[in-house]
């Protein structure tokens, strides 16, 4: 059977992932769990076996939890409803603004460790940050 007769035309494989998932909270698991997942390709068995295939869902996942981890579970980005294009794109700039003045701010002798600290301190005194930004502090 090739993958346009299930409705996906291209695929060469399906595959299955069984993982144990662990939760860590301060270096200790909280919570263990196990799921199962399925993923599709158009690369065939003689192109991707197994441990490739896993090499490149590991990659995949590796980009996730770097790249989008604080835009998820900081700026709460999944949860946003926005659907007008613009407005998505204008939002992601902002949230990619306020990743970047918080890292410039890391090195700073008392500066916040955490984005979610330091997004509370802006909102509740702005006016460093907006002095910051108009050039009136170095």
């Amino acid at each position: 059977m090739d993958g346009a007769t299930i409705g996906l035309a291209g695929a060469a494989q399906i595959f299955r992932i069984e993982r144990k998932v662990q939760t860590l909270r301060k270096g200790r698991v909280t919570k263990t769990s196990f799921d199962t997942a399925y993923g599709v390709t158009s690369l065939g068995p003689e192109e991707a076996g197994a441990a490739l295939l896993q090499e490149l869902v590991r990659g995949y996942w590796g980009i996730e939890t770097r790249q989008h981890f604080r835009r998820d579970h900081t700026q709460r980005e999944d949860h946003c409803r926005v659907r007008s294009s613009v407005a998505a794109r204008n939002l992601s700039l902002m949230r990619s603004t306020a990743i970047f003045l918080f890292e410039q701010q890391r090195g700073v002798p008392g500066a916040k460790k955490f984005p979610p600290d330091w997004q509370r301190k802006n909102m509740r005194q702005p006016r460093a940050l907006i002095d910051r930004l108009m050039g009136r502090v170095g």
